[in-house]
């Protein structure tokens, strides 16, 4: 017996309720009406007491809990620190505090700096901690003026440490495209400071391990700005200094040993393979060397070295290749290493054996040793203490959801992997840590990003536990380092959401193309959803190799990175799919490489397999008209669906498309597809007009004569990461192939653009009007705020 697809209603125009109706799904309402989706600790130095935010539905309050009794109270004098800040004591606008003797010093919402508010409500300004100075002992600071190195003592008295520093060849300063949320022409717009890093002073305060950051020969990128920040009639041109794909010349690390009283200078020796040392992973030993994660530009070779700083000399303690090597199985969160002096060893992470798991390098010999080992992924390495190593897992579940998180505790000693190998959280849910990766988007951030706070304890004896859900709202709880359970802290109130009819995304398993590989994803329905009508499908689609797009926790399903906008744009009528195929990180390295050096590097194929499964099983699901929307390299990943799959996804929405390798930045694009191969293994451009065959089967313009569905392309003007040019000279290939296209420039935006309400009204009427069929509502301004997070990707 054959089940009939519903036949769908007909419907015309969009009305300016129905728009009105999705903003109560806009993604600021629905964290408005949630509380406790997520607590963060704050713990005290060295101790097991934390204080966390405790919401309610008419506020919240300041909770200091003493994880060795359970024993909880007020985090200070709520009523004091109301009258002192001319607040009410239920709703604070302390953001982040930190004790100080008799008195908290806080951020406070609104307010430039810090202040402090002592026990009897007079309040003081505070100090900022210099944001541009790199901290070493005894109140010393090194930091960057006029492109040199000057240190100051705890007295405050400055002198210079370095000269002949100069644009593009300074001393402690990041490369010039530098990837921070402004980027160099967002500095330059803004006046702000150019972003100082790679300075590490040694313990005893004598001496500094620093880079001298030489782009001198780099290409001068020019990005023009039409809508210029000063108003000026007249655009204005930036140049950034980027290695493009091809290019010969590269951001260079000069490393130096500097003597912090003479000046004194020992230059590093050039490490071998291309490798460079990264300027946020070193550290001084107890031998007064200095040891160094190096990695080289194409990200297919990494290594931990150890430099003798009285010599300059480096020995490789440990190299490893990989065609997409990383310290992490997602780009943004801490990477997996740890330096452990008392014991002269590291931990580092690898896909040696097949899958990413936790190793332990002897520092003097460079033995391995492997420390974690199995059918299953190490996520997070969370805390390291003086016995154990804490970190998340997937997949240690048999045919459990291999991307929920559970925590896990491993003895650094044993004579073989997986000793004394302990899961502490047994529930079949996600367990968060850290709770909050970056994108996701939330009320506020305070002054601390919620990734540099750990949910462990620093004795390890105590962490934090946030336990759910895409479809089961969060419960907090403190557990000792056995898993057991202390108390319960909070439980998410999702009553407000109740009251509006919103619904849980559903978590589904599927088969890719191969029909044997198993991916994993969520489908978002409307409130009104009715398994007896047919609703059309999108897809929001990222495809990347470095990042998850898929929801695991209740605060990421209600608005994690990829899900922005996601609930209001069903409500308008549809289904939409998100989903990690083959290719994507956070599972085996064999998962990974299903889609290395094929045409369809990103899994278009093994997507639309998967959502060809899910409606043989839902026919409520239409797809003969399947949308597809995604940014950067879910940009790219749009337009690959619709000249790879062109009979299926009929309809794109692509914004900000990281495109061809050629003109594009050059430590993107060989990560997502390898070095460039002009010929005889040459990676080097001869030509400016010269393209990689090796790369040519991956650029959407190679397929532009594929092109049937609707196009809307989407792109920011002064945007850092996806050069506008090489959009440009895509949309010259739609032309001279006679196909058509819709576009959509945000004039004075750079990369982040996708949470503004112009931007996601676009996409809710360019799939209303080519999936549905419908008419939208011209000229309609939606009355909503943008929503707020720390990166886009």
């Amino acid at each position: 017996m054959t089940t009939e697809k519903p036949t769908a209603p007909a419907r015309d125009r969009l009305t300016a309720e129905e728009y009105t109706r999705a903003e109560e799904l806009w993604p600021t309402e629905l964290l408005r009406r949630v509380t406790n989706a997520v607590i963060v600790p704050t713990w005290l130095d060295g101790e097991d007491r934390f204080w966390f935010k405790h919401e309610h539905r008419d506020g919240h309050e300041y909770v200091l809990l003493d994880a060795t009794t359970g024993e909880r109270r007020p985090a200070f004098d709520h009523d004091v620190v109301a009258r002192a800040l001319g607040a009410e004591p239920r709703s604070l606008p302390v953001e982040t505090f930190e004790y100080d003797g008799e008195a908290i010093v806080a951020v406070v919402a609104g307010r430039e700096g810090r202040v402090r508010i002592d026990k009897d409500g007079s309040v003081s300004e505070a100090p900022m901690p210099a944001a541009d100075a790199f901290r070493g002992p005894d109140g010393q600071e090194a930091f960057v003026r006029d492109h040199n190195l000057w240190v100051r003592d705890g007295r405050g008295f400055e002198r210079q440490l370095t000269t002949g520093g100069v644009e593009h060849f300074g001393w402690a300063e990041a490369p010039d495209n530098d990837y921070d949320r402004l980027g160099r022409v967002g500095r330059d717009r803004a006046g702000a400071p150019h972003t100082t890093q790679g300075c590490f002073w040694s313990p005893d305060g004598r001496r500094l391990f620093v880079a001298r950051v030489d782009e001198r020969r780099v290409r001068a990128y020019p990005y023009l700005e039409s809508v210029t920040h000063d108003g000026s009639v007249l655009p204005r041109v930036h140049r950034v200094r980027r290695k493009l794909f091809g290019d010969a010349e590269e951001t260079r690390w000069l490393w130096h040993v500097i003597d912090a009283a003479t000046g004194e200078q020992t230059v590093v020796d050039p490490l071998p393979d291309g490798l460079l040392i990264q300027p946020w992973h070193c550290w001084w030993t107890e031998h007064g060397t200095v040891l160094a994660l190096a990695g080289t530009f194409a990200q297919d070779a990494a290594a931990l070295v150890e430099i003798d700083a009285a010599t300059g000399s480096v020995r490789v303690v440990h190299l490893e290749h990989d065609h997409m090597f990383r310290f992490n199985n997602i780009w943004f969160h801490d990477d997996n290493v740890r330096y452990l002096p008392e014991r002269g060893q590291f931990i580092w992470f690898t896909f040696e054996d097949g899958w990413p798991h936790l190793w332990v390098i002897d520092v003097a010999t460079g033995a391995p040793r492997q420390l974690t080992a199995g059918e299953w992924v190490v996520q997070d390495l969370v805390r390291v203490t003086d016995r154990h190593a804490f970190f998340t897992t997937g997949g240690t579940q048999p045919g459990a959801n291999p991307y929920l998180r559970r925590l896990h505790r491993v003895d650094l000693d044993g004579d073989g992997p997986n000793a004394g190998l302990a899961c502490l959280t047994p529930e079949d849910a996600d367990h968060a840590f850290p709770p909050v990766p970056q994108g996701t988007v939330w009320r506020e951030w305070g002054a601390q990003p919620f990734e540099l706070r750990s949910c462990v304890s620093p004795s390890g004896r105590y962490f934090v536990d946030n336990i759910s859900r895409v479809d089961l709202p969060t419960v907090t709880l403190l557990r000792d380092g056995e898993g057991n359970t202390v108390t319960e802290l909070a439980r998410a109130d999702i009553s407000g959401l109740e009251e509006l009819g919103w619904r849980f995304p559903e978590t589904f398993r599927a088969k890719a193309a191969d029909g044997k590989t198993d991916v994993w994803g969520v489908i978002v329905k409307p409130r009104r959803f009715d398994d007896g009508e047919p609703w059309p499908v999108i897809e929001r689609i990222y495809g990347g190799h470095q990042v998850l797009a898929q929801p695991r926790s209740f605060l990421e399903g209600l608005n994690g990175s990829f899900m922005f906008g996601l609930h209001a744009l069903a409500d308008l009528g549809f289904v939409v799919v998100v989903l990690d195929g083959p290719g994507t990180p956070v599972r085996s390295r064999a998962f990974r490489d299903m889609t290395w050096d094929h045409e369809d590097r990103f899994g278009i194929a093994h997507h639309r397999a998967a959502i060809e499964e899910l409606a043989r099983s839902r026919p409520w699901m239409d797809i003969s008209s399947v949308g597809v929307n995604g940014h950067s390299s879910g940009g790219y990943a749009t337009l690959m669906c619709l000249l790879l799959e062109p009979d299926f996804y009929k309809v794109g929405f692509c914004s900000s498309p990281a495109l061809g390798a050629d003109g594009s930045q050059a430590w993107i694009t060989e990560a997502h597809f390898g070095r460039p191969d002009y010929g005889d293994g040459r990676t080097v451009r001869l030509r400016p007009d010269e393209r990689a065959p090796s790369h040519t089967v991956w650029d959407p313009a190679t397929h532009v004569d594929r092109l049937q569905g609707r196009l809307m392309l989407v792109y920011g003007d002064i945007d850092e990461e996806c050069e506008p040019p090489v959009l440009l000279q895509f949309l010259d290939k739609l032309v001279q192939a006679g196909k058509d296209f819709d576009l959509l420039p945000m004039p004075g935006r750079s990369h982040y653009y996708t949470t503004e309400p112009y931007y996601q009204k676009r996409l809710w009427d360019y799939f209303v009007e080519h999936v549905q069929g419908r008419t939208p509502l011209r000229h309609h301004r939606l009355g909503v705020t943008p929503g707020r997070r720390l990166s886009e990707t």
